[in-house]
C-alpha cells in the first residue's frame, strides 16, 4: 500500500517535470520564432526597424540624421538580409561534418539491422536538432 504522503510527493514531482518540459518547449519555440523573424521573408525589415529605432533613441539622432541612417540601411537591406541568411544556414556546418564522420564510423561496426535502426535514429535526431545549411536540405536553393 502506498502512503498518501508518497502520492503527494509523486504528484508534485510529476507536475514539476511537466512544467519543466513545457517551459523548455516554449523557450525553443520562442527562439525558433525569433530566428525565423530575422531571416524570414514574411517580415524582412523587422530586425532593421528595431535596430533603427534603437540607434535613433540611444544616439539621439536629429531628423536629418535619422533620414540619412534610414537611407543607408535601406540601401544595404538586401545585402544584409542575404548575409544574415547565409550566416544562419552555415552555422553548425563543422559540427554536422563531424557528426557525419562519427556516424559513418559507428555504422561500420553495426550489423545491417542495427545500421537501419541507427539510420532511423539519426534521421529523427536531424529533424529534432537540425544544424547548418542541412536544415534546408531538399528545399532547393535559398538565396
Amino acid at each position: 500500500m502506498v502512503s498518501p504522503k508518497l502520492k503527494v510527493y509523486a504528484m508534485v514531482a510529476g507536475i514539476f517535470v511537466l512544467g519543466a518540459g513545457a517551459g523548455a518547449a516554449a523557450g525553443y519555440g520562442v527562439a525558433s520564432k525569433r530566428v525565423a523573424e530575422l531571416v524570414g521573408d514574411d517580415r524582412p525589415d523587422a530586425f532593421n526597424a528595431r535596430r533603427f529605432e534603437a540607434l535613433s533613441s540611444k544616439l539621439d539622432l536629429t531628423r536629418e540624421q535619422r533620414r540619412q541612417v534610414r537611407d543607408i540601411m535601406e540601401r544595404h537591406r538586401d545585402e544584409n538580409r542575404k548575409a544574415t541568411r547565409v550566416m544562419f544556414e552555415k552555422c553548425g556546418d563543422e559540427l554536422q561534418d563531424l557528426r557525419t564522420r562519427v556516424d559513418s564510423e559507428i555504422g561500420g561496426v553495426l550489423s545491417p539491422e542495427q545500421q537501419q535502426r541507427f539510420k532511423e535514429l539519426m534521421d529523427k535526431r536531424g529533424r529534432r536538432f537540425p544544424l547548418g545549411s542541412r536544415l534546408h536540405k531538399g528545399d532547393g536553393p535559398r538565396d
